[in-house]
């Protein structure tokens, strides 16, 4: 399995190359029903298809689950199921049914999510989802021609720019099979660990093993397959503090796909983890602070996913009769050579590496949703932004996709990153860094600084930090904090970088309300300034009766 890894990771760092499309059931079920929609698919009086692609995803999953030492999952079968994403364009490159929002509720392709396992069976369901996708290409082509007389819009991008074939065949494998006892003891013996705190109110652990393989086809004959393998150990704890404040705890730990798990290294892992819970048992209420915060890796990584991933994203705006504003369009659009981070900084998009350090990474993506080969970008250089990701509908002052189109269930390809690495050109060890961070506090006349292990997720609408380590200027010395409110932080933030560690760790995401999955490479980072309030959440009323 290993080797396998590195044969896919090696082909994966190559230019692609003509490659001939596979004959398995996915992709012949694919060819044919696309022979038989560019051949037949019409409607009197409605503009033709223009571009129609097929994606397939073959998801295999097998968890394991315990609570406080006692399993949860008892039959921890693998189960797979097969999903169907189906897109039409109707009209022309120039003028077409693509890049207009004509409801205010979807903006996604046709999806079934419950496909049948054989040729017949996927065949069906292509052809049903491909007459709704026509039918819906045709309704919004009519909308959008209506919303451009509307508003007088005239001098317009071209909506489908075009691109040279790509193809790329990754090899695919079985669903490898474990010893399912060892691994089910494993997750037994690491929840166990949670005894140890008497005040967990909750404490689970959840190891997957995951594999997606994927199929697509468009029709100008684009095409690619390769597996989307991980493996990831999820903590979940729930946990009142002294105070009776209560909140969840979450961490992720990811796992090489090709290895069995490091039983010690978890443990380690699992045991930090419930010392950070300790110490959160004690901590004491945030104050108001306006000074510097270091970031740990995973914080600076939620730090950029909330900050640059989504200002970064689709640059060019979805128009809709139903908002004068596209919401998901990024800020960073019109700042192309305007300093977005520190100057301290590169950042990077690459969408064909697929694993840093044993760390799988969920950007792989040789072609993206539009049939375009992906190629690597430089974000930016010493600060300054020099490029987007890119779809075939490009913005002002671009004529070419460069391959970053992606699709979910829940939107049509629009332009996202893949694997974001933020390079750092003096990176410091850990140490300096914490020197740093006191001796700034001490030129502001501070009396301590912050050092925040987990950012707030974008889903947190009420952006508070749960827990984070008080560093004093005085001696050193650290104290645990919990409800620390971070009240309207900005892209400014990105700008305040002022120093960066040699210590970068993958963290995941996905892109907020679309479900794109993504990683982003990055090390600590110290942040000149950052407000923070104590927060405003009550403690919750204690159980009747106390934890058994």
């Amino acid at each position: 399995m290993k080797k396998y890894i590195w044969l896919l990771l090696l082909i994966a760092l190559c230019p692609l190359k003509a490659a001939q499309l596979p004959d398995n059931m996915y992709f012949r079920a694919m060819q044919d029903e696309m022979h038989r929609t560019q051949k037949e698919l019409r409607s009197p009086g409605s503009p033709r298809p223009f571009f129609t692609a097929y994606k397939v995803i073959e998801n295999s999953t097998q968890s394991f689950e315990a609570q406080f030492g006692t399993a949860v999952i008892t039959v921890p079968h693998v189960f797979t199921n097969v999903t169907a994403q189906v897109y039409v364009y109707a009209g022309t490159d120039k003028k077409n049914s693509s890049g207009f929002r004509n409801d205010a509720y979807s903006y996604a392709p046709e999806i079934s999510t419950a496909v049948p396992q054989s040729y017949e069976g996927l065949r069906r369901v292509l052809w049903r989802l491909t007459d709704s996708a026509y039918v819906a290409a045709a309704n919004t082509y009519e909308k959008k021609e209506a919303y451009n007389r509307q508003k007088n819009i005239t001098d317009v991008l071209p909506d489908f720019t075009s691109a040279p074939k790509a193809a790329y065949v990754g090899a695919m494998v079985p669903f490898p099979q474990v010893n399912e006892k060892a691994y089910q003891d494993l997750v037994n013996q690491l929840s166990a660990l949670g005894k140890e705190l008497p005040y967990l109110e909750s404490f689970s652990v959840l190891l997957t093993r995951n594999k997606r393989d994927i199929y697509f086809l468009d029709s100008e004959g684009d095409f690619y397959q390769y597996s989307q393998p991980s493996v990831t150990v999820d903590l979940f704890a729930s946990l009142r503090n002294k105070e009776g404040y209560k909140r969840q705890f979450t961490e992720q730990i990811s796992l090489p796909w090709d290895q069995n798990p490091d039983r010690d290294a978890l443990e380690k892992k699992t045991q930090a983890f419930l010392d950070q819970l300790a110490a959160a048992y004690q901590a004491r209420k945030a104050e108001p602070y306006l000074g510097p915060v270091l970031l740990e890796p995973e914080a600076a990584g939620g730090f950029f996913n909330q900050l640059f991933i989504p200002n970064a994203n689709n640059p060019r705006p979805v128009p809709s009769s139903f908002w004068e504003t596209d919401p998901m369009a990024g800020q960073f659009k019109d700042k192309l050579g305007m300093r977005v981070v520190s100057h301290l900084l590169d950042v990077y998009d690459r969408p064909y590496v697929r694993e840093y350090e044993g760390k799988m990474l969920q950007g792989f993506m040789p072609v993206d949703d539009e049939g375009v080969e992906a190629q690597q970008l430089q974000l930016v250089q010493s600060g300054k932004l020099l490029a987007l990701p890119l779809s075939r509908s490009v913005m002002k002052g671009q004529k070419h996709s460069n391959g970053h189109a992606r699709m979910s269930n829940w939107s049509y390809p629009r332009a996202m990153l893949t694997n974001v690495f933020v390079v750092p050109k003096n990176p410091l060890p850990r140490e300096q860094l914490e020197q740093q961070l006191l001796q700034r506090c001490q030129e502001l006349g501070l009396e301590y600084g912050y050092i925040f292990p987990r950012f707030p997720s974008v889903y947190d609408e009420d952006q508070e930090v749960a827990f984070a380590w008080r560093i004093y200027v005085s001696d050193g010395h650290k104290e645990p904090v919990y409800g620390l409110h971070l009240p309207g932080i900005t892209t400014r933030s990105l700008r305040d970088i002022l120093a960066a560690g040699n210590d970068a760790e993958v963290s995941h995401f996905s892109e907020k309300n679309v479900f794109v999955p993504f990683s982003v490479i990055v090390p600590s980072l110290l942040v000149d300034e950052m407000e923070i309030l104590p927060t405003q959440l009550k403690p919750e009323r204690k159980p009747f009766v106390p934890l058994p």
